[in-house]
């Protein structure tokens, strides 16, 4: 199998069923990659022993390998629970065996920690949490203080018994190690998912309102220029009422697309109600405003929405408001407002930015 074939594999088995919630991802994500890891160290570890000559570890640590697989399967059917309890149960008479035979002290106490930190950082609820954390305590003190130190295996292989503390503790270290840092990765991933939907609008994907509201409100705030752009899709609720409210969705799509593209760099763009946009454009002047409207008028002319074998061409009304032509950031954003709806009942398809006529912008 080449190494595309195998991250496929390490993919399809990661990744979370696709009716699971986001904010269960996480959880679901770092347990599966937690039994891969699992299953990757256990078999290492067989080949390892190989050469020391300990075949019963080596089975041991092959039916874990199994038990993984187990697991695996029972979690991507979202059998949470069951998959961790066959995970650690299995290990846990792993463990107790490989000290029975070997001894107390060749490092395998190591592994219980690990197994406490696996428990502890999975998606569990807090009481299946304290009880296996319970019987994982009990097990690793039952086992070590009940075995005797000298056990016959050990008896007739003392010389390994140094050996195999040093592989039991760079093992753990590694499956330790690479566990956080998948724990990293994927909480990372997560929180970024969880940013993006709290300040980017589900359809459209600029920022919601909140968010345009903030970016405006730090200018305001830094003291600083800007003005306000307020757009409004013209004749919105005919295309809903004739296409479906589908085509209305590709419409908002479009125009969002549209924007983003006119829009120079430091400007910020948002959807702010259900065909309405709001531009904050830092530190610009009259000239620059006026520009960005004519762009934005040229290429929506120029590139209406094409719907299959439909074209639909949307003009917007547009209402302008400078941050220095009022005392509050609430009233720049209503003043814009009210330039917008005076652009609307002047006829569409223009900019409004003072209190006498609207503007026209031509690219």
């Amino acid at each position: 199998m080449n190494s595309w074939a195998w991250l496929r594999l390490w993919q399809w088995s990661c990744d979370a069923p696709g009716g699971l919630p986001l904010e269960r991802r996480r959880g679901y994500e770092v347990m599966s990659q937690i039994f891969l890891i699992a299953s990757l160290g256990h078999m290492a570890y067989a080949c390892v022993l190989l050469g020391l000559q300990m075949p019963w570890v080596i089975l041991l640590n092959l039916a874990c390998v199994v038990a993984n697989a187990m697991a695996l399967m029972l979690h991507r059917r979202l059998q949470l629970r069951r998959a961790m309890t066959v995970k650690m149960t299995i290990t846990l008479v792993m463990l107790s065996l490989s000290i029975c035979w070997i001894g107390p002290d060749a490092g395998f106490e190591y592994y219980f920690f690990l197994l406490l930190c696996e428990m502890l950082i999975s998606d569990m609820g807090a009481r299946y949490k304290v009880a296996m954390s319970v019987s994982i305590g009990s097990v690793a003190v039952a086992t070590l203080t009940l075995t005797p130190l000298t056990t016959p295996w050990m008896a007739d292989g003392a010389a390994l018994h140094q050996e195999l503390q040093v592989i039991n503790l760079v093992a753990v270290f590694l499956v330790l190690g690479l566990i956080m840092w998948r724990l990293h990765v994927i909480t990372e991933r997560c929180e970024h998912h969880f940013r993006r939907d709290a300040t980017h609008d589900y359809l459209t994907t600029v920022l919601n309102r909140r968010a345009i509201f903030h970016e405006a409100d730090m200018l305001w705030h830094q003291q600083r220029h800007f003005t306000l752009l307020l757009l409004d899709a013209d004749h919105f609720k005919q295309i809903n009422d004739e296409y479906g409210h589908t085509a209305g969705d590709e419409v908002l799509r479009h125009l969002a697309n549209t924007l983003r593209g006119a829009l120079r760099e430091h400007d910020r763009l948002g959807r702010v109600g259900g065909e309405e946009f709001l531009i904050v454009l830092p530190e610009s002047e009259r000239e620059e405003v006026l520009a960005v409207a004519a762009h934005i008028r040229q290429c929506l002319a120029d590139r209406p929405c094409q719907l299959d074998t439909l074209t639909l061409p949307v003009t917007f009304s547009m209402g302008l408001a400078a941050s220095d032509e009022a005392a509050s950031l609430p009233e720049v954003i209503d003043l814009a407002d009210r330039r917008l709806y005076r652009a609307k009942s002047a006829g569409r398809d223009q900019l409004v930015m003072g209190e006498l006529e609207p503007v026209e912008t031509t690219a």
